[in-house]
């Protein structure tokens, strides 16, 4: 009798100290919680969208759109929901707003780039185009979308340059190269819109950043990350002299939250051929009521591999943008058409093979919409 109450007495002390113990690990996960949630409130704006001085494109008093110097947006609430890691019974700290791995201006050399051994920085990058920081927690998942046909090289650049940049940001990426499939006119609208309905297949990104393949940043410290507004990160071109050519530019590199991408209803899909696209993306942003943010123009700067033109512009590319506000909730995301032919995960980024369509087929949507 007196050995089953021992034995009864031993088992209830062992239960009640693994209750305490669960208690103690959910007190310090929550403590944990909490301290990343206090850390990033008070990430200034700067801070948080990685641009100490991001301007808005409007500012009623200097008007000056070309040299970058408009007003400031104000602080946005950057408490979000993080995805918190842990390595055993060790939680991670949140990665730094700016880290401190970044180097400023880049040096770039297109035929080094070719002719150079692929960097360390791109050995540990996982099938598909991913990668995560392994000492702390990524504050955004990005998606990196890349629409592309014909200019492998231009993409092996890009990829040479880009995922170190990447990486010592300590953003958690994924790239996409969205490539359209046959020879037909080029559609670089559907395939973005293409790109953001595959990517969201795979994660919850916090962050869509549309890249063209032949714009090679020159800065790290321009950050591939979210502000609370679209923001057009390549400002300053060295094709255009660092210099913003026009007001409604936003081609290049432009980064989205979801939530923005969806209300403009994605880009066009009417665009076959060069050019159009992008231009009415601004004109999307406005009537959208949805301001416009620029990467100050000493960091958003960026180098383009030079080439030609493959096909003629869009031929119905004037009419389009004169007539966006009868299209903008009948053209894009919500209409959005095409067969997904293949996707390979290939080393340093997701390939997705897509068949956009024939522009013969759109003619006589295009004649109701222009008519």
């Amino acid at each position: 009798m007196v050995r089953r109450c021992t034995r009864f007495t031993s088992v209830v002390v062992f239960l009640v100290g693994c209750a305490a113990l669960v208690s103690v690990i959910n007190v310090r996960e929550l403590s944990v919680t909490l301290k990343t949630k206090l850390r990033v409130a008070k990430l200034s704006f700067g801070a948080a969208s990685g641009l100490n001085n991001e301007k808005r494109t409007c500012d009623p008093r200097s008007r000056n759109e070309r040299n970058g110097r408009n007003c400031n947006d104000k602080p946005p609430n950057v408490i979000r929901g993080l995805t918190y890691k842990s390595r055993g019974n060790v939680s991670l700290e949140l990665c730094q707003a700016v880290p401190d791995l970044l180097v400023g201006r880049l040096i770039i050399n297109f035929v080094a780039a070719l002719k150079s051994p692929p960097p360390p920085a791109l050995q540990d990058v996982s099938p598909g185009g991913t990668w995560s920081p392994k000492n702390c927690v990524a504050t955004q998942r990005i998606a990196i979308i890349i629409p592309f046909r014909d200019r492998q090289k231009h993409l092996d650049i890009l990829a040479y340059y880009l995922v170190p940049v990447l990486k010592r940001q300590e953003v958690a990426f994924r790239i996409f190269v969205v490539e359209q499939y046959g020879n037909k006119t080029f559609n670089k609208g559907r395939l973005m819109n293409i790109g953001f309905t595959e990517a969201r297949k795979y994660d919850e990104f916090d962050c869509f950043i549309f890249h063209d393949v032949d714009l090679i940043p020159e800065d790290d410290r321009n950050m591939y990350t979210c502000s609370e507004n679209p923001r057009h990160m390549s400002p300053a071109v060295d094709k255009f002299k660092y210099k913003l050519p026009y007001k409604g530019l936003v081609g290049g590199v432009l980064s989205f939250r979801s939530n923005h991408f969806t209300k403009v209803n994605g880009y066009s899909n009417l665009f076959w051929g060069w050019g159009g696209e992008d231009d009415e993306m601004y004109h999307r942003l406005t009537a959208s009521k949805i301001t416009l943010l620029r990467t100050p123009f000493e960091t958003g700067r960026y180098k383009m591999i030079k080439h030609g033109r493959k096909g003629g512009t869009s031929p119905f590319r004037w009419k389009l943008l004169k007539t966006l506000k009868k299209r903008l909730k009948k053209d894009g995301l919500n209409t959005l058409e095409y067969k997904l032919v293949e996707t390979r995960l290939e080393k340093l980024y997701t390939r997705i093979l897509a068949d956009v369509g024939d522009p013969a087929n759109d003619s006589d949507r295009l004649s109701a919409l222009l008519a």
